[in-house]
């Protein structure tokens, strides 16, 4: 709109050369005054920055020194200086626990409704259904990556090379020693992780801190360094390339068991010890992308933890309705896109946001295309607006927009388990001028509701007020939106995720103990209820790819260590508690049959027992199954006939047909 006018002047000038000269030059130089600014700051549809997404576990305010400034906060420079130079989310909300949390900043949806609302018993199952963020980068022409913690499903169709990843490096399951993870790892050696798909050991070659100095004969491998190097490895091959990336970076740290790297600082404990050799990491990536060139054109969004823990600032914890249990600092830096890069220009933005608004915001943000197969809405807003420098633009959304969170860790939805409701109050001019939280903690108890801006530690429950006095209007709002809610994330409740088995995708799976659908009490989980023998049992919701002949292979040990143990040992190689770091060798089991029975509602596909040989592996069964859904359970038994457990490791594979058409 202003070059159109000047060149139609220059047309008039053609007969004047001296003239027309000196106008060109003048007309290139606005051009370049005008143009630059929409060069960097703005996205054109055929420019593709670059976008790092990174989230730790376990963590919130009192684990970084940006926020916490006492004497024996752990010590995080480089985690700092990023916030220090980004636009920072201050009332930013995750869901309280891993596996929903990983759900909602995937999908842009709530947890409940992609079928993750557990970390364990087959509840953290990202649903075939839902879109996620990898799909959409990877639909917009970028490479996408994931290093260290997935949580949401280990086979197919859950595995995140199904889920939009094209490369992938991880540890199974929801930590280093739980039970999906590979026998026995730690987050030092020795650990083995997998990398796309193939084990692959932590060493000190691919596991050190370069430049690291340790004494002689120490070890310097830890997987937070790993996951770096690989990460940064992976980054750099995309420039070299040219090739734009997407690259999710959810840190298993500082996540249970504690392992104190090797970096650690004198007198410090594992915790502690953990955050700071995290620290160095995220300083290893900022240098990685100030050298090559990318600082400034790459969207770098770090979130402080995978859902709230206990802190200094909030009431509750990790896995409660309380503020601590959901909300977490966040910071997005993208220089070249207007969001900081220094000190000078960092801001903060207070409007009630969500890990949901991510994938809306990068949509809007970068001009994405979304998918064409969505087929369910996101439930996440663009932040654009809010993120914007200009504060005075406010949209009318923010007034009116509710967001929930709720803890359930069980089998089954329940509802008013464990729910926050919240809401922010703005006057005519946009500003906040109340922050609402209805909580409610079960069906038995009654409602509580806070204003957080007056009252960050929610100890003045308004509802305990005089009835005159209360706002309980503000309540009834609330919990309508609640309901509403509730009406739409429960659609799925029934609804099981179920892995594959006979697919050539995945030909051999496994069936977790983990995993375990129950009624009461949980599954052994990690290695050490493994290897203690917990006594429990439940069943495996799968689904069979094609009819044929499918083999059960029951086990009370992986198959990993299966050259030194047998179903009635204990280990051979003892592993490190979670308990409290002993070696562990377990207890052996007086394993004298098993039993395995496979149904699809009133229709028994299979129920089937044999004896185990004391010095074998376990059991295999060999049952002709027909496609589709059904129900897998399995028992050991001791030589008097009662139940010991339920085989720990289940490995189904479809046994080769003769008819290829079949």
């Amino acid at each position: 709109m202003i070059l159109t006018p000047l060149v139609c002047m220059a047309d008039s000038m053609v007969n004047q050369p001296n003239a027309c000269h000196s106008f060109m030059k003048l007309t290139i130089l606005l051009a370049v005054l005008v143009l630059s600014p929409f060069v960097s700051r703005a996205t054109p549809s055929d420019q593709h920055p670059n976008v790092l997404v990174i989230m730790p576990d376990d963590l919130s305010y009192s684990d970084f020194s940006f926020y916490n400034h006492q004497a024996d906060a752990p010590r995080t420079p480089n985690i700092d200086r990023l916030a220090g130079e980004s636009v920072r989310l201050t009332d930013f909300h995750v869901a309280p626990t891993c596996s929903p949390s990983r759900a909602q900043l995937m999908t842009g949806r709530y947890d409940d409704s992609c079928g993750v609302w557990h970390t364990i018993m087959g509840r953290y199952f990202l649903l075939p259904k839902e879109v996620t963020m990898a799909d959409v980068f990877k639909a917009n022409g970028y490479r996408t990556a994931l290093f260290s913690k997935w949580h949401l499903g280990d086979s197919y169709p859950f595995r995140p090379k199904d889920r939009g990843f094209e490369h992938v490096v991880m540890i199974h399951g929801g930590g280093i020693d739980q039970q999906p993870s590979y026998w026995g790892s730690r987050n030092t050696i020795p650990s083995t992780l997998y990398d796309d798909d193939q084990p692959a050991q932590l060493t000190e070659a691919n596991g050190s801190l370069p430049g690291e100095q340790l004494k002689p004969g120490a070890s310097g491998a830890f997987t937070t360094n790993f996951f770096t190097t690989q990460a940064i490895d992976y980054m750099n091959d995309c420039h070299e390339k040219q090739e734009p990336f997407f690259v999710y970076l959810p840190y298993n740290v500082a996540h249970g068991p504690n392992d104190v790297p090797p970096d650690a600082r004198p007198g410090i404990d594992a915790h502690t010890a953990t955050i700071e050799n995290l620290d160095k990491n995220i300083g290893r990536l900022l240098k990685f992308l100030e050298t090559s060139g990318l600082a400034d054109t790459t969207v770098l969004v770090f979130v402080f933890g995978d859902n709230g823990m206990a802190n200094f600032m909030l009431r509750g914890d990790k896995a409660t309705a309380y503020e601590a249990g959901h909300r977490v600092p966040c910071c997005i830096r993208w220089p070249d896109g207007g969001f900081a890069g220094t000190a000078a220009n960092s801001r903060e933005m207070p409007r009630l946001a969500s890990e949901m608004d991510l994938l809306p915001t990068f949509i809007d943000l970068l001009h994405l295309r979304d998918v064409s197969n969505r087929t369910l809405a996101m439930d996440g807003i663009s932040l654009k607006t809010a993120l914007d420098a200009d504060s005075t633009q406010v949209a009318p959304a923010w007034g009116t927009r509710v967001l929930v969170v709720d803890n359930q860790r069980l089998d089954d939805l329940v509802k008013y388990k464990q729910a926050c409701v919240m809401r922010d109050e703005l006057d005519a001019a946009g500003h906040v001028v109340h922050q609402w939280r209805a909580i409610r903690n079960s069906a038995s108890e009654p409602w509580e509701l806070y204003d957080i801006q007056s009252d960050l530690l929610e100890r003045n429950n308004l509802m305990l007020q005089p009835a005159n006095a209360h706002p309980g209007e503000i309540l009834h709002s609330l919990q309508a939106a609640y309901e509403s809610w509730w009406s739409q994330v429960s659609k799925n409740a029934g609804e099981y995720g179920r892995p594959i088995a006979g697919a050539a995708h995945d030909p051999t799976i496994c069936l977790y103990a983990h995993d375990w659908h129950m009624t009461q009490g949980s599954p052994p989980w990690n290695h050490t209820l493994i290897a203690d023998g917990l006594k429990a049992n439940g069943f495996n919701a799968v689904a069979f790819a094609h009819a044929g002949d499918y083999t059960f292979d029951l086990r009370r040990w992986p198959r990993e260590i299966a050259g030194e143990t047998t179903v009635t040992s204990r280990l051979k190689s003892p592993i490190e508690s979670d308990d409290n770091n002993a070696p562990l060798y377990g207890n052996p089991l007086p394993v004298h049959s098993a039993r395995i029975r496979i149904w699809n509602g009133d229709k028994t596909y299979a129920d089937e027992r044999q004896d185990v040989k004391p010095d074998s592996s376990g059991a295999v069964f060999n049952l002709h199954l027909p496609p589709g859904p059904a129900m897998v359970q399995t028992w050991f038994y001791d030589s008097e006939g009662i139940e010991l457990c339920g085989a720990y490791y289940v490995y189904v594979s479809r046994r080769a047909n003769p008819d290829p058409s079949k």
